[in-house]
């Protein structure tokens, strides 16, 4: 194992027009150990992978047939022998001290399993506009999500950690990172590190814009993963913090659902706001109705506010 040095994971099934940046992101970080791995999921294009890994130092490129984004880092990941790894959409960007940072947060937590930071959105231009905190906390908070656990384009995870709890699971199609997180939260904490650490670009063809349906059955299917695998090693402390961690999952799932459906009816799609009342109602009825009061709520004051202007 290479003492120090980070495997930056780049998945890509696309030449996207925003990968040369991403990439530049990483050469011009200060920390200066780091290798970068691209896997080329089915891009269709691997001279122009290999070329822009040609333009770069520490860079590999690993062509695989498109098997999706876990099958992708997993193959980046065996790759390696980093005592580091993150992750880097082809995408995003990274700030330069997003590396030193977090080796030197890590560094200084050896019982941890990774440490995380905060990001910001860009949109298709590069121009911030909003941001997310993820909040210190115990285990014991993020198990049961009474936190929000990290996300896996913040997190740099030390590879032992990886090692002793496993890779991604390539059968899920979506929250795959989530799943993954709780296995590490279930062996070893996660440490904060307090900045700002990537800048998540969020674009037209972003995956993660996907059929919330979809995406609701992979949460579940990740959580419920875990508190199986807890149950089986008699970790049922474990259990009742995911199973608390599943309740929420669910109502905050219903509840963002709520201004879909509003959205739905004011544009007059009635059977899509048929549809999305009917599931959101059978997942968490409270939540919907906690959502649909938030959103209305806040629809009457930004009238009421712009009544006063």
């Amino acid at each position: 194992m290479n003492q120090g040095t980070v495997d930056v994971v780049v998945p890509t099934n696309r030449v996207s027009r925003f990968l040369p940046a991403a990439l530049a992101s990483v050469r011009e970080q200060r920390y200066p150990l780091w290798r970068i791995v691209i896997v080329d999921d089915g891009s269709g294009a691997p001279e122009e992978l290999e070329r822009l890994a040609s333009d770069l130092p520490s860079t590999t490129v690993i062509h695989q047939q498109h098997a999706g984004v876990s099958a992708a880092r997993n193959a980046a990941i065996r790759s390696g022998s980093g005592e580091f790894v993150a992750f880097l959409d082809d995408d995003d960007l990274w700030p330069p001290e997003r590396l030193g940072q977090l080796v030197a947060t890590l560094q200084a937590s050896p019982d941890a399993a990774g440490v995380f930071g905060n990001g910001r959105y860009i949109d298709a231009d590069g121009r911030v506009f909003g941001q997310w905190t993820t909040k210190p906390a115990t285990r014991e908070e993020f198990l049961s999500r009474a936190t929000p656990i990290p996300r896996i384009v913040a997190l740099l995870v030390r590879r032992s950690a990886l090692e002793r709890v496993g890779l991604f699971d390539e059968r899920l199609a979506f929250s795959e990172d989530d799943e993954l997180i709780l296995r590490l939260l279930r062996d070893a904490p996660l440490v904060s590190s307090m900045t700002v650490v990537v800048d998540y670009r969020r674009h037209d063809h972003n995956v993660t814009r996907a059929d919330w349906r979809a995406r609701h059955r992979s949460a579940r299917a990740a959580i419920l993963a875990n508190i199986a695998s807890a149950h089986q090693f008699g970790h049922e402390e474990q259990v009742t913090l995911l199973q608390r961690y599943l309740r929420r999952q669910d109502a905050w799932t219903a509840e963002g659902s709520a201004g879909r459906v509003i959205g739905d009816l004011k544009a007059r799609r009635f059977r899509a706001a048929a549809l999305d009342l009917r599931d959101s109602v059978r997942i968490a009825p409270l939540g919907f109705l906690r959502g649909a009061i938030q959103t209305v709520v806040s629809k009457l004051r930004s009238r009421v506010r712009r009544r006063r202007s």
